[in-house]
């Protein structure tokens, strides 16, 4: 049986501009992701890519149960997510990423990235979103979609799905591979995420003791590690032969799912 592999698309081998990407929702998973897409970014630039260019969307304040949970200390509390968590990588790493206190629009041609991340727990913002980039924006290189990778969890389980948004069609196939193209997303997996939005599966509790017993506290962690070494690796050696997977901390247990 052939290794099925994904390459990226021909822009990334030799980009003319950093790497575009909307990371949508910065609280457990966003603001974890964040960092380490400062630190992507970094070695990237070593070996003499362009690097990234993010722009994070998220309308919400800091509360005192975030602090510990996500990426926030008490000296951040009553202050916008986004501006607090972009600031803080852009002064670490000399960066000039943008941080937007608005929530960000499911319309792909209002995002305009190569790559969309959502790291949010409103499963119908993801099905509109879903139905925008299904014919997803082609224009300058820098702007055109290519990617969308969707991190979503409950307590203790989650999952990671990088799915694609172009369609260039290439015949790569040889005796020790086959290449594939087309990589589904969260929705093509999940057609009924929309019964997920639920308090019972996302949680409605406001002290912090509700919400460790609504989320393990390191679930996002887990889940952002696997995520971001995905990503990585596509943009570093160009190619992938796992584009999500399933979480379990319960069980221990971490599913990939193959290209």
């Amino acid at each position: 049986m052939k290794t099925r592999i994904h390459f990226a698309p021909n822009y990334f081998y030799n980009p003319t501009h950093p790497i575009t990407i909307a990371l949508i929702g910065v609280g457990g998973t966003g603001s974890l992701m964040l960092a380490r897409l400062a630190r992507m970014d970094f070695a990237l630039r070593q070996t003499g890519h362009p690097g990234l260019h993010i722009i994070a969307y998220d309308s919400d304040f800091v509360e005192t149960n975030n602090v510990g949970r996500q990426l926030y200390t008490l000296s951040d509390v009553g202050e916008y997510k986004v501006l607090h968590a972009v600031n803080k990588v852009n002064m670490a790493f000399g960066l000039q990423w943008e941080g937007i206190p608005t929530d960000a629009i499911p319309d792909g041609e209002n995002i305009q990235a190569n790559i969309i991340i959502t790291c949010v727990d409103n499963a119908r913002f993801r099905t509109l979103l879903a139905k925008s980039v299904k014919y997803p924006y082609q224009g300058l290189e820098y702007q055109t979609m290519f990617y969308w990778l969707d991190i979503g969890n409950s307590r203790d389980t989650g999952q990671f799905v990088l799915g694609t948004l172009f369609d260039e069609k290439r015949n790569m196939d040889r005796e020790d591979f086959k290449m594939v193209d087309k990589l589904k997303n969260i929705i093509d997996f999940f057609p009924d995420l929309d019964v997920h939005d639920t308090p019972r599966l996302q949680g409605a509790g406001c002290a912090y003791s509700d919400k460790l017993n609504e989320q393990s506290l390191f679930i996002n962690d887990v889940l952002v590690a696997h995520a971001s070494d995905c990503l990585f690796r596509l943009l570093y050696h160009k190619q992938i032969q796992k584009h999500g997977a399933f979480v379990n901390l319960e069980s221990g247990k971490v599913n990939s799912i193959a290209v």
